[in-house]
């Protein structure tokens, strides 16, 4: 009876957890999608705004979440699966239904390319949450499972290339992704000498 209880309150949480995360990840999306040009004048507001989306909006941060579900959420994992793909379908879902609300699809195209693309990002988000939710279980296990992570955030800063360093944004966005890097390697360096006195001990 306890242990039920306990899963009923783990599911409760990780459904407020992809609502809300879920909806927050679809909004910014929607926005890094359709920002305006601001050349050099920028106001902070702007500035802020235009900075969570983009990072939001990234491969790396829908990677990182989904790991984040998979690591709270998760007891085996299998379930770190299955939180990882849910919480993603989610966040693409929510991204979806705001997209068409707001009309930021332009391209207008028939009813078979949309269901046909529709599929396709779901696959993605798919495979992608099943990937992340798994990292961040195993993470528990292997602290190393986040090189996975690092390794993302490398590809996309090669993928963001060297015309990203010359607006505001786009320099705020690749300086965290190389806090993020070198945040990791510290963790990893702390986390082996922590393994190496527990071995001598």
């Amino acid at each position: 009876m306890k242990e039920n209880k306990k899963h009923m309150i783990r599911w409760r949480s990780f459904t407020v957890f992809s609502c809300t995360i879920g909806l927050l990840v679809g909004i910014f999306s929607v926005i890094s999608d359709n920002l305006p040009y601001f050349g050099e004048k920028i106001t902070m507001i702007e500035f802020v705004v235009s900075y969570l989306a983009v990072m939001i909006n990234s491969l790396p941060v829908w990677f990182s979440l989904a790991m984040v579900a998979g690591f709270l959420f998760a007891r085996e994992l299998k379930g770190s699966v299955i939180v990882g793909v849910i919480y993603t379908l989610a966040a693409i879902t929510f991204y979806f239904v705001i997209s068409n609300i707001y009309g930021s699809n332009t391209v207008t195209s028939s009813f078979v390319e949309r269901v046909l693309r529709y599929l396709l990002w779901y696959i993605v988000s798919a495979v992608g949450g099943l990937l992340g939710g798994s990292a961040g279980f195993l993470l528990k296990k292997n602290h190393y499972t986040i090189l996975i992570l690092t390794i993302g955030l490398m590809v996309q800063i090669i993928i963001n290339g060297g015309s990203s360093w010359n607006n505001m944004v786009g320099i705020a966005q690749n300086t965290t992704y190389c806090l993020m890097l070198v945040s990791t390697i510290i963790y990893l360096i702390i986390q082996g000498k922590r393994h190496s006195l527990y071995m001598q001990s």
